[in-house]
């Protein structure tokens, strides 16, 4: 690095010596299959996601509400 303030540019690049090649290269194997799904479960859990969802939603606004109503008459 010089003492001025200039970018001198990336560092040399040394190539590597003639002939060099990586000596092999892995082959991935073919893909395993995958299990069977059973759609119709899939389906009731996420029913039963959906439901839990709506309830945990209505019971946080339901005390968000009480909990405003409380402040207003309080306040």
């Amino acid at each position: 690095m010089s003492d001025r303030n200039e970018y001198d540019g990336p560092p040399v690049n040394v190539p590597p010596p003639p002939g060099w090649r990586v000596e092999s290269v892995a082959l991935p194997s073919e893909p395993r299959p995958l299990p069977r799904q059973d759609h119709a479960a899939i389906d009731a859990a996420e029913q039963r996601a959906r439901l839990v969802t709506h309830w945990i939603t209505l019971v946080s606004v339901a005390l968000m509400f009480t909990v405003l109503i409380i402040g207003l008459l309080n306040g």
